[in-house]
C-alpha cells in the first residue's frame, strides 16, 4: 500500500474530520460512471471559481465558467457570432456572466448577457458576482431591475403575518386592493370571517388567502403602465420604453 501512494497508484482522500479512506486513480474511459466523474469535478471548479471571487462559498451548485463558455462558443459555432446576447433565464450564482466577460477579454468579443432570477439569493450572490467579475476582467457594466410587484406584496405580507388577526386585515386589504381570482366575491360576509378565524391554523389559513390571489397578477404588466392606480413613476416609465423599445442607452 505504501508503494502504491509512493508511486502515484493510490491517493489519501479526507473523509470527513476524522477519517480517512483510500482512493485509487483510473482513467476516465474505464470509469463506467463517466458521466458522473465529470459533472462532480466540474462541480469543485464551480465551488472553487466563486470562493476565489467572492471569497467565500456562497452558493451551493455554481456552474464552473469552462462549462458555460464551451455551451455559449457552441452555440455560436457556425455564425462565429462575437456580438451575441446570451440570455440565462436560472441565472443561479451568476456564472453565465462571468463566462460573458472571460470569453469577451479572451477572443476581444463583444457579448451582451441577460439575466433572470427569481429567488432571494440574486442580492447576496448572483448582483456581487456579476459586479465582481466586471470588476475583475475591468470590462463593461450592467443594469440590475425587478419587477413591479402587485399581488406578489400581499403574498409577501401574507407569508410574513404572525398571527389569525395579522391575516384577517390582510383579506380586508386584499379584498378591497388585490386582483383576486375570477371566482372569489371581493365582498367578505360577516360569517366567512367567523369560519376563517375558526380554522385557528396560521398556516392553513395563509394557504387559505394565498389561494384567493390571481397568480396571473403578481407583478405588475406593461400594458398597466399607465394606470394611476399603480402609481408608476416617470423615470421607470422611460426605463420601460427604452429596455422594451431596444437600444443600448438603458
Amino acid at each position: 500500500m505504501d508503494k502504491g501512494i509512493e508511486d502515484g497508484q493510490y491517493i489519501l482522500l479526507k473523509k470527513g474530520e476524522n477519517k480517512t479512506v483510500v482512493g485509487r486513480y483510473r482513467a476516465l474511459e474505464q470509469d463506467g460512471s463517466k458521466f458522473y466523474s465529470v459533472l462532480k469535478h466540474l462541480n469543485a471548479d464551480g465551488k472553487n471559481e466563486l470562493k476565489d471571487l467572492m471569497g467565500e462559498n456562497t452558493f451551493a451548485f455554481p456552474k464552473p465558467t469552462s462549462l458555460l463558455k464551451e455551451i455559449i462558443l457552441g452555440a455560436t459555432f457556425f455564425k462565429k457570432d462575437k456580438d451575441a446576447i446570451v440570455l440565462d433565464f436560472h441565472a443561479g450564482s451568476g456564472t453565465t456572466a462571468q463566462a460573458v466577460l472571460e470569453l469577451n477579454k479572451q477572443d476581444k468579443g463583444n457579448r451582451k448577457f441577460i439575466l433572470v432570477e427569481q429567488m432571494n439569493y440574486v442580492k447576496s450572490v448572483t448582483v456581487p458576482r456579476v459586479e465582481k467579475a466586471i470588476k475583475k476582467e475591468d470590462s463593461g457594466d450592467f443594469v440590475y431591475c425587478e419587477l413591479m410587484q402587485y399581488n406578489q406584496t400581499y403574498m409577501d405580507k401574507i407569508q410574513s403575518a404572525q398571527s389569525s388577526e395579522e391575516l384577517l386585515g390582510i383579506w380586508r386589504e386584499m379584498s378591497r386592493e388585490s386582483f383576486l381570482n375570477w371566482y372569489v366575491k371581493p365582498e367578505i360576509p360577516a360569517e366567512a370571517e367567523d369560519h376563517f378565524i375558526a380554522i385557528k391554523d396560521v398556516e392553513k389559513q395563509k394557504q387559505c388567502l394565498a389561494e384567493l390571489l390571481d397568480k396571473n397578477q403578481l407583478y405588475v404588466h406593461l400594458s398597466e403602465i399607465e394606470d394611476e392606480k399603480f402609481d408608476v413613476s416617470e423615470v421607470d416609465k422611460v426605463l420601460n420604453k427604452k429596455f422594451y423599445d431596444g437600444g443600448d442607452d438603458v
